[in-house]
């Protein structure tokens, strides 16, 4: 039950609002890849034939992408449902904070959060900096048995076995 309290967590929902806003990124190009192709097919249909075949593939396409990003879980969901419903599969979490810099000038700085798998997989999300250090406290107190933080070490028993950083071997 603390576990479940920790998770819903209000310094959480920058976590989930940028899942939210990649799965809609993500609908939006696929929407804009079919509405391109029902285009190119209209304006095929009347003039060329070439661009009508185009148009008629494109629309295939488009249309098969948006079913399957209607059919599959987003990452929001795919996260949730571990974190909630088997929190022994996240093995390792960790955070990057990537700066632009132009010319020597900082420009802005992004934040990028890794969320690593038992069996390989792995979610990440981009975060404003500010909020990192918050969001890992949290899920840190609702994941005791999680790894947090990067070496190189765990990165190379990652890659030879995702179980051998995890701390349920401990």
């Amino acid at each position: 039950m603390q576990r479940q309290q920790h998770l819903r967590h209000p310094a959480l929902v920058p976590l989930w609002k940028s899942l939210e806003r990649d799965w809609l990124l993500q609908l939006t190009v696929k929407l804009i890849v079919l509405v391109s192709a029902l285009i190119l097919l209209a304006v095929g249909m009347n003039s060329y034939p070439a661009v009508f075949i185009l148009g008629t593939l494109l629309t295939i396409v488009g249309s098969w992408l948006t079913f399957l990003h209607f059919r599959k879980k987003g990452f929001l969901e795919k996260l949730q449902d571990r974190l909630y419903d088997d929190p022994g599969s996240v093995v390792w979490i960790y955070t990057i904070v990537l700066e632009h810099h132009p010319f020597g000038f900082q420009m802005n700085e992004r934040g990028l959060i890794y969320f690593k798998f038992d069996d390989g997989d792995e979610i990440s999300a981009y975060l404003p900096p500010r909020k990192l250090k918050m969001i890992i406290k949290v899920l840190h107190r609702a994941l005791p048995y999680t790894v947090f933080g990067y070496t190189k070490e765990r990165a190379e028993q990652y890659k030879k076995d995702p179980m051998l950083i995890s701390k349920w071997q401990l």
